[in-house]
């Protein structure tokens, strides 16, 4: 007796495999979507937790800010030194909380970024050098420049009262490391975020531009980044947005003074103000800038 076996036509796996695919490419939008609202909310909750150690470290030093480490103009290492990552540290419990979720990318390893000189005692000094590449940018250079004078630098730390409109001035946000010739982010985080626009004209009126670092009409401040500025034009410069990085497709996590946090396109970072590089662009609108304190 012939037994007869039953098979799949070649047609037949053609359509199973058609409608597999087309299903596939239905759902694997909004997995990732999905997938990418579940990292934006856990990065959000990072800067809130963020946002409240520094509240908790501004009151605890007078309602100033924090400076961005102790040592601005001596060489810094783990021994002699705290970054602003560290100081806030102690109140937020967890150095995880200064990884984004969202960041991906080729960073060193904790080997590498091991300080050697650890301080006795100190269970915090062995983050000194990791927190250089938190994904979690300080909006230093209004907060709390670090002025040149003859003998040195000096952190010029604000004090919160300075801050007219806490619910619009930023203090942190996603930021880069840097980025190769192809535009792809590596290296993690960066501890600064640098603003697009550093002067404005009191009262448009036509005189010495004031500088919104520090309020004066004559200063020099210590800049930490490869150039002044944003590099718009420069599209593998990781200072294309100042160190800001949008991790979140295609948008970026703000937090504000006030800890309120909010989701932007990088764009929206320069509003209110004339984007060109070194700084060369003024401050047109301080209502809608939101990098200064006025």
């Amino acid at each position: 007796m012939r037994r007869f076996i039953q098979a799949f036509t070649l047609v037949e796996l053609l359509v199973v495999i058609a409608i597999v695919s087309t299903v596939a490419a239905i759902l694997l939008p909004a997995f990732w979507g999905a997938r990418g609202v579940v990292l934006r909310s856990a990065c959000q909750s990072n800067l809130h937790q963020i946002s409240l150690g520094s509240l908790a470290y501004n009151l605890d030093y007078d309602d100033r800010f924090m400076p961005i480490n102790y040592q601005p103009s001596s060489p810094p290492n783990s021994r002699n030194d705290r970054t602003w990552v560290q100081m806030v540290l102690p109140y937020v419990g967890s150095f995880q909380v200064f990884q984004c979720p969202a960041d991906f990318s080729n960073r060193p390893t904790p080997e590498a970024t091991f300080d050697q000189d650890l301080v006795p005692g100190d269970t915090d000094s062995q983050y000194y050098t990791a927190s250089l590449r938190s994904d979690y940018g300080y909006n230093y250079q209004n907060l709390a420049p670090v002025l040149l004078t003859s003998d040195g630098g000096h952190a010029l730390t604000r004090e919160t009262n300075d801050v007219s409109d806490p619910s619009n001035t930023v203090e942190f946000m996603d930021s880069v490391w840097s980025r190769n010739s192809s535009g792809i982010p590596f290296g993690g985080g960066n501890w600064l975020v640098v603003p697009p626009c550093r002067f404005y004209e009191p009262d448009g009126a036509s005189v010495v531009p004031v500088d919104s670092f520090t309020g004066e009409q004559n200063s020099h401040v210590k800049v930490f980044t490869t150039s002044d500025g944003w590099a718009p034009q420069v599209q593998s410069a990781s200072n294309l947005y100042g160190g800001a990085w949008p991790w979140h497709m295609g948008r970026l996590n703000v937090v504000e003074v006030d800890g309120s946090v909010k989701s932007l396109d990088p764009i929206q970072l320069s509003s209110g103000c004339d984007v060109q590089g070194q700084w060369a662009g003024e401050i047109e609108d301080p209502v809608a800038y939101m990098w200064d304190l006025r």
